[in-house]
């Protein structure tokens, strides 16, 4: 029990950095690509042009930019990855608390909720999964275009 709350302090620290890092670095993409869009814009003069541009393959692709992120960009492929890689990491670290506990590295009764509580999670993350596949496909979401 005594690894664990390092090891968790160390994992959370990590967690809190990745965020902030992740959220500067989006911060400055959406930025730069809201700076370049708008000189953009604003270089073309009439609504004619404008419509013009948008009929081309790269004015479509400033079009879907200018979208907001989020399912409707990705469709529900991201969502369903996310959550079976989200399901089987951690329903293996779950296993391997109570692979410890097991064989008596970690005797006491801590690793046995540290190692269920993983568990749960994954197999909610995987049901979850299965529940937005299901619902999409019902749906009409998953086509064979967006493979």
């Amino acid at each position: 029990m005594m690894l664990i709350g390092p090891t968790v302090l160390c994992v959370l620290v990590g967690f809190i950095a990745w965020i902030i890092f992740s959220s500067i670095r989006r911060f400055q993409v959406a930025k730069l690509q809201a700076s370049l869009q708008a000189k953009l814009l604003d270089r073309l003069d009439s609504s004619d042009a404008l419509l013009a541009y948008v009929s081309t393959e790269a004015g479509r692709k400033i079009m879907d930019g200018l979208a907001l992120e989020g399912e409707h960009r990705t469709g529900p492929f991201q969502s369903i990855l996310r959550s079976v890689q989200a399901g089987i990491v951690l329903t293996f670290f779950g296993g391997a608390f109570l692979l410890l506990h097991a064989t008596g590295v970690l005797p006491d009764n801590g690793s046995v909720v540290m190692g269920t509580l993983p568990i749960a999670l994954g197999l909610g993350f995987g049901i979850a999964a299965a529940a937005t596949y299901f619902l999409s496909r019902g749906f009409g979401l998953l086509e064979d275009k967006q493979r």
